[in-house]
């Protein structure tokens, strides 16, 4: 067996187990801190794609129905022809969804919206999803910058598989960009809501606020969906399989439920967007042949082309390979006829065997997309009977075109991570983003590949496991003589609603010999302007008096006035007010200088602050500016309601 588990493992499993076990249906399931055996198809941080999806599919009225597919036809939505005596379900006569599923799925009323579907390099850690959207800014034709409804990982449920995030939202129409009312996206950004999004890398969590990609438009000739990355590991069950109300699609479709022993070799096809035949119907376990082409390199360089599955190909002297079939797609034994259905995620796992060193010679996937072999399109394309009487007039989504990518070798699985907290959020270090904790040992160990997956504890007692090593429980020190510091960002709690809750919490540190503790002012805006209570006056940083008016103006909630022992590392939490904007002040218990944000306000007239990422930042403490370290102090928070 290539999965080794030490009892350290067993914490891990149970929570495992238990969260697949969630039966509500709801796409919050996902959102739990479970990101387990995770591809990563890049070396760095990035935003692969976020193209013009499929419009007013989400929420059609009527398809529940005796008359769905006059009600499908009605609102422009293709509707697939099935024989009725294979029981096809819903999923496999459209890929619209209904009001009441939308609803009991997402828990909001959405009705003819459009989706698009966001694809990273990296895994997103699921805690820092916001279900509302806030995380994303979608650029229109018309300048117009929009916020999604919703933002989920629906249909990339399995644990292994939260590298897509799916959006829906009025985004466009249908029109030919050229013509008159057309509106469609153009680009689509990361922005930082007050709790950052985060993405898994191999050393660790970092943030993905400020990365932004263009959008193509799935209703262009030329602009269908399309392989973005291909990965080659040795298989693995790690990851597979997710909350079974979600994802019963999902569950037992893994390359070893499908084919056993066979499932030596997982080539992973990551894709723009969910591939079908026409826009409604499923690929198939057995359909290779019908879609891909792998290219392998020969003894002399000379390209050697794997077409058909279940045939052995010699690789010159390396040895064969043989394509055993698809996976990642419906649950083992599911009947390969017209109603079958997949999981119509952005995930296609081609199951290979072999000799190693001819596994290794496989060099790109190429989908030829025309000629013997079937394009596929987003959902929304025009079904198997677009001509039929009284059917949806269209446009659809466009068919792919030929097109080729590399593969990426990861027989060593170096490109995989863990990070998954079993029982709340644990400490985390302010200036790494790393989580705290001691090493217990290796949990899970992967004998074919050499993947570890470690057990930790942090300061608090809680329990995580991680492919990465861990911060220490001790401040960081950083370099001196840091030149051009970066403003910071200000708690900004305006965009929530006046009668909310909001909560400021996150971790500090500090790295100096003097004590010093941390407060919060309310400020007019961000220039840091502070209105005194008693004349009503504006005073700005650089004014006579700005500092006696911003401790008149200080948060006095419990907790609000941070402290810390030297080279120690702790959680913080505190109440503010809603429609607010905080900024903080530092004051030297020694010396009693206060520090402010805003250099013109500071004494000296020098930096104290400076950005550390989003929502975080880094305090000198010293006149002057001292060795301008900037982590005698070093604070990373988030807002919430």
């Amino acid at each position: 067996m290539a999965i080794r588990y030490s009892s350290l493992a067993d914490p891990l499993i149970a929570y495992i187990d238990k969260d697949q076990e969630n039966t509500s249906g709801r796409a919050s399931s996902l959102l739990t801190p479970i990101n387990y055996n995770a591809d990563l198809f890049a070396n760095e941080a990035k935003f692969f794609t976020g193209n013009y999806g499929f419009d007013g599919y989400i929420g059609v009225p009527g398809l529940l129905g005796p008359g769905g597919q006059q009600a499908a036809a009605h609102h422009n939505v293709a509707w697939e022809s099935v024989d009725p005596d294979l029981s096809p379900t819903l999923r496999a006569l459209t890929s619209a969804a209904s009001v009441v599923g939308s609803k009991a799925v997402y828990g909001m009323n959405l009705l003819l919206q459009d989706t698009m579907p966001l694809v990273f390099s990296y895994p997103v850690l699921p805690t820092t999803l916001d279900g509302n959207g806030s995380d994303f800014e979608i650029t229109l034709n018309d300048g117009s910058i929009v916020s999604p409804a919703l933002a989920g990982f629906l249909p990339n449920l399995e644990y292994n598989e939260r590298q897509t995030i799916v959006v829906a939202g009025d985004f466009g129409n249908r029109l030919n960009p050229e013509s008159e009312g057309a509106r469609y996206p153009v680009s689509v950004r990361i922005v930082n809501d007050g709790t950052p999004l985060q993405m898994l890398s191999a050393k660790g969590p970092v943030f993905a606020t400020e990365l932004s990609v263009d959008s193509s438009n799935s209703y262009v000739q030329g602009d269908g969906p399309k392989l973005v990355a291909a990965k080659l590991n040795t298989f693995s069950p790690l990851g597979e399989g997710g909350p079974i109300g979600v994802g019963a699609t999902s569950a037992s479709n893994s390359g070893s439920d499908l084919y056993g022993d066979q499932a030596q070799y997982r080539l992973r096809l990551y894709t723009s967007a969910g591939f079908s035949p026409d826009g409604i119907a499923s690929l198939q376990p057995s359909e290779f042949n019908k879609y891909f082409i792998l290219e392998a390199k020969g003894d002399n360089g000379e390209k050697i082309s794997l077409t058909k599955s279940n045939q052995d190909y010699l690789i010159g002297k390396y040895g064969s390979i043989k394509v055993v079939g698809i996976a990642d797609l419906a649950p083992a034994g599911t009947i390969e006829n017209a109603a079958y259905v997949e999981d119509h995620d952005n995930y296609y796992d081609i199951i290979l065997e072999g000799d190693l060193s001819a596994i290794t010679r496989l060099k790109s996937v190429r989908m030829p997309s025309r000629g013997n072999y079937q394009a596929v399109y987003n959902p929304g394309g025009p079904g198997n009977n677009p001509d039929a009487q009284a059917a949806a007039p269209g446009p659809f989504t466009m068919p792919s075109v030929d097109h080729t990518i590399a593969i990426i070798n990861d027989l060593n699985g170096a490109m995989t991570a863990t990070y998954v907290e079993i029982e709340g959020d644990v400490l985390t270090n302010p200036l790494s983003n790393l989580p705290v904790g001691k090493l217990l040992g290796v949990a899970v160990e992967d004998t074919i590949s050499g993947q570890q997956i470690y057990a930790y504890e942090d300061p608090y007692g809680r329990r995580f496991y991680t492919s990465f090593e861990a911060s220490k429980d001790v401040a960081s020190v950083l370099p001196s003589n840091l030149l051009k510091p970066k403003p910071i960002d200000l708690i900004d709690t305006t965009g929530f609603a006046p009668d909310s809750s909001v909560i400021i919490s996150g971790s500090f540190s500090r790295s100096a010999s003097h004590s010093s503790t941390l407060q919060f002012y309310e400020v007019a805006g961000p220039d840091g302007g502070v209105v005194d209570p008693v004349t009503g006056r504006t005073l700005m940083p650089n004014e006579s008096g700005y500092n006696y008016v911003a401790r008149s103006n200080l948060l006095t909630s419990q907790n609000s006035s941070l402290k810390i022992e030297n080279k120690e590392i702790n959680k913080f939490q505190f109440n503010a007010e809603a429609g607010k904007i905080y900024a903080p002040l530092l004051i030297n218990e020694v010396t009693g200088e206060q520090y402010f944000a805003f250099t013109g306000a500071n004494s000296d007239k020098s930096a104290h602050f400076t950005a550390l990422g989003p929502n975080g930042f880094g305090i000198e403490d010293l006149f002057g500016g001292g060795d301008k370290d900037f982590a005698d102090m070093i604070v990373q928070y988030t807002i919430t309601v």
